[in-house]
């Protein structure tokens, strides 16, 4: 039996296979659509996502970095940056033209990062000023647009730029605060995956006082100018705490992501440069001595008329004297004084004492490139080291381990823990964080301590350091020069016309508030602690009482 179909029935069929079809293509683009917009979005999106500059990625809003009042150093605020999609500009020369003239680009410069553009993303400009993006958006150029950003202001301007440090357009940070804090001003705080601690995240307050920085800034800029000086570098710290009310280095450093500073000069000075600090290392030696007892204030001694030799070297004193006493010593500066003191002393204890002050150790700043600076074993020193350290030779310290030396004795004789930053904050100023005062251990007893102020008050009194007298007499300091010829590494010798100058000291000498350190790198001619860097001191301390108050 055969069996026929009629077209009726033949037309049936084929709608029926055409609608099934029809459907089933529907079905299939209603799948395809329904997994493209769902189970492939983020999967595409991370995509794209890499396919574009980290630049143009979201980053989370970075928290604010203030100083102990709470006044804004850093903060992030929104700003709008033009690009180009080089692959859908209908005239590139004459758009690329137009936009350099308008947002002030240099155009050979945009055309040449544009003809080796790769892709569908080229910045043109960042930061763009309001005015000028309305204008951008009006033309309504296709290729050309604008995108909202997050960058760092800086409401008081370059103040405590090295401290502060820069942040890449990356969002991340670079150096300084913005680096050693990443974790905290980049974070929406929560847990840790590692550890599940709670990981605090919010504005992060320094110890610095945003006015006692501003101070010593200008201050050590007119010490720079004045003398001629390369570069100035200097401290204040709170001896009881270990607090830095202030950190300056000159040149200050530049913080624009479109001009950043070389690699090199992406550190913080008083924590990372290294120098031979003279005649204000003496403290190590007095304090050693002192505190071993193995002399007495008014003891006499030799003073070789201004020159002694030893072994193939001879010592030298800038005011020859035939006699001096123990305090006459440090009063006056001699070298060939502090020599005796220290055979007296012997390597072992200078090496112990100095290393007790916290030379030779890294003292615990939290900031990446810390420095811990230059102290050989014993096993390491020659026939002279010992008579030469005892003056600040042959030692390298950087000015925070200095400034620390200095408030141990102000405090009565422990070493605290330096405190960079003094809390963190939610945005609510609750305290999710805060720094706590620590001893890193006691180096001397209180009767040393005080014995060494009332030294260094006669040094600022009738010594090398009466240029950093106040001018209110009732308010005594205590300080030290110091004098350091430049090594010439190429030479191996020290340079003739070349000296690095400073002075530290502490005030009010009777119950010190403030260690206060100056620094002037690279001077020319003839020059010293006690005239060069002793007047600086002089104004910061000034300027402080007034503001501030003993």
């Amino acid at each position: 039996m055969s069996t026929s179909f009629s077209p009726a029935g033949s037309t049936a069929v084929r709608l029926h296979v055409v609608r099934s079809f029809s459907f089933a293509l529907f079905a299939l683009l209603a799948a395809r659509l329904i997994y493209i917009q769902g189970v492939q979005k983020f999967r595409l999106q991370e995509r794209a996502e890499r396919q574009l500059p980290t630049e143009q990625r979201n980053p989370v809003t970075r928290h604010a970095i203030c100083d102990r009042r709470f006044h804004p150093l850093a903060e992030t605020v929104r700003v709008e940056s033009c690009y180009v999609d080089p692959r859908m500009l209908e005239n590139p020369a004459q758009t690329l033209r137009e936009l350099t003239r308008l947002l002030d680009v240099d155009e050979k410069e945009l055309t040449l990062r544009f003809q080796k553009a790769k892709g569908s993303f080229l910045w043109v400009k960042r930061d763009v000023n309001g005015s000028l993006a309305e204008e951008i958006k009006a033309k309504k150029w296709r290729g050309v647009g604008l995108k909202m950003e997050e960058r760092r202001h800086y409401p008081l301007g370059p103040l405590a730029s090295h401290v502060l440090g820069l942040v890449g357009y990356e969002g991340k940070g670079l150096s300084g605060v913005e680096l050693g804090w990443e974790d905290v001003l980049a974070s929406k705080g929560g847990t840790s995956a590692s550890d599940r601690a709670l990981k605090p995240a919010g504005t992060v307050l320094l110890a610095i006082d945003s006015q006692v920085q501003q101070i010593v800034e200008n201050e050590l800029n007119w010490g720079v100018h004045k003398t001629g000086a390369k570069r100035g570098l200097a401290l204040v710290q709170d001896p009881g705490t270990g607090e830095i009310l202030a950190i300056a280095a000159t040149p200050s450093l530049s913080l624009d992501p479109d001009e950043p500073p070389a690699a090199e000069e992406m550190r913080l000075p008083p924590l990372a440069d290294v120098f031979e600090p003279g005649s204000t290392f003496k403290l190590v030696t007095a304090a050693g001595a002192l505190e071993e007892k193995l002399v007495s204030p008014g003891e006499i001694f030799s003073g070789e008329k201004g020159a002694l030799k030893i072994a193939d070297i001879t010592i030298h004193d800038h005011e020859p004297r035939e006699h001096m006493t123990f305090d006459e010593i440090w009063i006056h500066s001699s070298n060939i004084g502090a020599s005796k003191v220290a055979d007296r002393l012997g390597t072992e204890k200078l090496y112990q004492y100095a290393r007790l002050f916290g030379f030779g150790v890294f003292p615990g700043s939290g900031f990446p490139g810390e420095a811990k600076g230059v102290l050989r074993p014993p096993s390491r020193w020659s026939g002279i080291s010992k008579n030469v350290v005892s003056f600040g030779q042959e030692v390298g310290v950087t000015a925070l381990q200095l400034v620390g030396a200095y408030s141990a004795v102000a405090n009565g004789g422990r070493l605290m823990e330096p405190i960079f930053v003094k809390a963190v904050v939610d945005g609510d100023r609750n305290v999710v964080w805060q720094a706590s005062p620590a001893v890193v251990r006691r180096i001397i007893s209180k009767n040393t301590a005080d014995e060494l102020t009332r030294i260094l008050v006669r040094a600022v009194e009738e010594g090398t350091g009466q240029n950093a007298r106040l001018r209110w007499g009732r308010i005594k300091v205590a300080g030290k020069t110091g004098t350091a010829q430049k090594f010439d590494f190429k030479e191996g010798a020290y340079h003739k016309d070349l000296s690095l100058v400073s002075f530290c000291g502490f005030f009010p000498a009777e119950k010190p508030r403030y260690t206060v350190l100056v620094i002037l790198d690279e001077l020319r001619g003839q020059r010293w602690g006690g005239t060069d860097a002793a007047p600086v001191f002089q104004r910061i301390a000034e300027q402080l009482l007034l503001t501030r108050g003993g």
